[in-house]
């Protein structure tokens, strides 16, 4: 990976990223949420992409508000990050990123910039220089007690000014990041930079289970840590995890030996009896004795640090990593000594396996010694990522059963890092469910490939942790969990969609495990899906819904296997049946008709599939559409204004009530969903918000599938 400041000049970053032009025809794009996915369509260069594309995302001509922060390599390409500026501030999480294929061809470009009018920009203007504005001690200290601090920090807390996008244009925020041990955790606020309240937040700490959320820390009884004792403790090294980055360590050569549950005691044995109270002996068949590749060797002392892995004392409880004068590791379950060698084992196997599937040099992903505390979380049963994919560490609670003992919690919360690795701006949207989702995954992949991983309970995730008294684990074969796309899927949620109940977590996590059965029954090699699912991943920003990470992976899949859409068409199937993605219907293209000012001159809809080329006249003009929704069907509705456009969309039954809406921004596409079982007639509603009207500035589309 490589990094530009966002001062860098963009004509000697233009002479950078100048690739091949390659010949095209019949060029394409299929855009799906943020996300634009390209056919046929030759590249100069990233400026010149955009520049091509100014009108489509509403970008000025010039491209005098987006920086080049970042250039990412990939294994089908080449991945250019601009961040979106305003008056000299970033606009939070308002990237676009051009992915340019290794053959000069465009692959897609992910849009999260906002169309920024001289209305917008005068409005930024005034809270930039004419209203007071809160220092930065300020906002650190109502981020504290927001977070109520009562664990150690592992960074020092940090607050930047940005801006953060809202329906009619943008808020000056403070962004402010503190992270400390769990059962705190980490958090991004954003501070209204004006009066300090909260406008939006989310968690850096990614638990195996368990919602959080700043309302919950709010609830949280007991006295908070001093801001300024904590900071300057973790600023001169006090605590346990300095806030420097982990080093990158050369591969010593020298090697030791432990023991390991390969992948758990429950599925090494093929049995259910076991629980967490067995008897020790019953554990004996399930060790395997396992090399713990490139050590470090101190004086001596053999200890569980490598390039890949750094077993550390991070969080409570305060117990020292194991060591060893000889390399060898006899120690069993009890023992932390097995815990660390246990999580040493699987990171660093998974890490080298992530290398041998290509992404190595500029292409790597977490490749560093991560620190990892295998008895932390305060005690309690639980796991999780906390950070950035840079920083971030691993932390492994030894509530009820012991989570480092089983591979399947170890794998999931690698798999947060991964993520986190690739994709720096990962949150919003579906993440949250597709984070976890995507862990349980990546941990099914690994456990699926063991001796007797397809034979015992393939579809439990945390086969050992999970699935017993201590908790309930998940599934990963919820193939009847449906997404509807008028939602938004968080972490560890309950969700009923036509009377079925599932974890959002399933949802994600199903269509990638049956794809990957399916697609190992048919002879495809683990290490070809797995390198198409981590290579969708690049190329992406904040706000990815799970249809546009769908089509990611489809696409990936192409990409890698030109030749072979066995992949491609399987995950697409698979994807489809959990209602992510829909089957291409090629419906017909109408045009709107005034007057549909009423829903008694409505425009009649009559076939799926049918796209309809609208224009909003005037200011006041509203736009009815009718569709009948056969019985059993789910009628989805999806209108996109133009990119410099707020248009908005209403969903109304025959007795002109209200049933959903949907009011995105500036150039988003909004959508809303209905199901019915029993079949009836509803109107669909286009209504001005913002932006052009007109012929040439008023245009919208509007499809509607069933």
């Amino acid at each position: 990976m490589r990094q530009f400041s966002r001062s860098a000049s963009r004509s000697i970053l233009a002479s950078l990223i100048t690739v091949a032009f390659a010949g095209a025809a019949h060029a394409g794009v299929q855009s799906v949420d943020n996300l634009h996915v390209f056919t046929n369509t030759a590249a100069k260069s990233a400026d010149d992409v955009l520049r091509n594309n100014a009108d489509r995302f509403g970008l000025p001509a010039s491209l005098n508000n987006l920086t080049l922060v970042k250039v990412q390599d990939s294994l089908t390409g080449t991945h250019y990050h601009y961040q979106q500026m305003l008056r000299g501030i970033p606009v939070d999480r308002a990237v676009i990123i051009v992915s340019i294929g290794k053959n000069g061809q465009l692959q897609k470009i992910f849009n999260e910039t906002r169309h920024v009018s001289d209305k917008v920009d005068a409005d930024a203007v005034n809270q930039l220089y004419n209203k007071a504005q809160i220092s930065e001690d300020q906002a650190l200290d109502k981020g504290w007690n927001n977070m109520k601090v009562q664990h150690a920090l592992v960074n020092a807390p940090s607050t930047e000014l940005v801006w953060v996008p809202t329906k009619d244009g943008v808020q000056l925020a403070r962004k402010v990041q503190i992270q400390a041990q769990m059962p705190t955790g980490g958090f991004v606020q954003y501070l209204n930079a004006h009066d300090g309240s909260v406008i939006d937040s989310y968690s850096l700490s990614m638990p195996r289970k368990g919602e959080r959320s700043l309302a919950d820390r709010a609830k949280v009884n007991g006295p908070t840590l001093d801001r300024k004792s904590a900071t300057q403790a973790v600023s001169s090294n006090q605590t346990l995890r300095a806030a420097a980055p982990a080093a990158t360590l050369a591969p010593s050569g020298i090697n030791g030996s432990g023991y390991a549950f390969d992948p758990d005691p429950r599925t090494a044995l093929n049995t259910d009896a076991l629980t967490d109270t067995s008897a020790a002996s019953a554990f004996d068949a399930a060790y395997s004795t396992k090399t713990l590749r490139d050590l470090t060797v101190t004086s001596g002392v053999y200890s569980l640090t490598g390039p890949y892995v750094n077993i550390k004392n991070i969080e409570a409880p305060n117990t020292a990593p194991s060591t060893t004068t000889n390399g060898v590791w006899t120690a069993k379950r009890g023992n932390n000594g097995f815990d660390d060698t246990n999580v040493y084992f699987h990171l660093d196997q998974s890490q080298r396996y992530i290398q041998s599937l290509g992404f190595t040099g500029t292409k790597s992903i977490l490749n560093r010694s991560m620190d990892v505390d295998s008895d932390g979380v305060n005690g309690d049963d639980n796991s999780h990522f906390s950070g950035t994919g840079a920083t971030g560490y691993l932390a492994f609670g030894h509530g009820c059963v012991n989570d480092s003992e089983d591979a399947d919690v170890i794998l999931h919360e690698y798999g947060h890092g991964i993520q986190a690795s690739i994709n720096s701006s990962w949150s919003g949207g579906d993440t949250g469910a597709m984070g976890e989702g995507f862990g349980d995954y990546w941990a099914a992949s690994y456990s699926y490939s063991t001796p007797n991983g397809k034979i015992y309970h393939p579809e439990w995730a945390f086969s050992w942790d999970g699935h017993g008294a201590c908790w309930a684990g998940r599934m990963l074969n919820r193939y009847d969990a449906k997404y509807n796309s008028s939602k938004s899927y968080a972490a560890h949620t309950s969700v009923t969609e036509n009377g079925v109940t599932f974890q959002s977590d399933e949802l994600w996590s199903a269509p990638l495990y049956r794809s990957m059965v399916a697609l190992i029954a048919a002879g495809k090699a683990r290490s070809d899906i797995d390198k198409i699912i981590l290579e969708a991943h690049f190329g992406l920003g904040s706000n990815v819904k799970m249809p546009a990470m769908a089509t990611a992976i489809v696409n990936a899949a192409k990409n890698l296997f030109p030749s072979d859409l066995t992949f491609a068409n399987t995950f697409q199937s698979n994807f489809e049946a959990q209602n992510i993605l829909s089957a291409v219907v090629v419906g017909p293209t109408i045009n709107e008709t005034e007057s549909n000012n009423t829903t008694a001159t409505a425009n009649v809809i009559s076939t799926t599939g049918t796209t309809v080329n609208g224009t909003m006249s005037a200011s006041t003009d509203v736009d009815y559409f009718k569709v009948t929704i056969p019985a059993g069907k789910t009628l989805t509705v999806k209108m996109t204004p133009n990119s410099t456009s707020d248009y908005d969309l209403e969903l109304y039954n025959s007795a002109g009530t209200k049933l959903s809406s949907s009011t995105n921004g500036t150039g988003a596409v909004d959508t809303v969903t209905r199901a019915s079982a029993a079949g009836e007639v509803v109107y669909a509603k286009v209504i001005y918000y913002s932006g052009g009207t007109g012929a040439t500035s008023g245009k919208y589309t509007l499809t509607a599938t069933w």
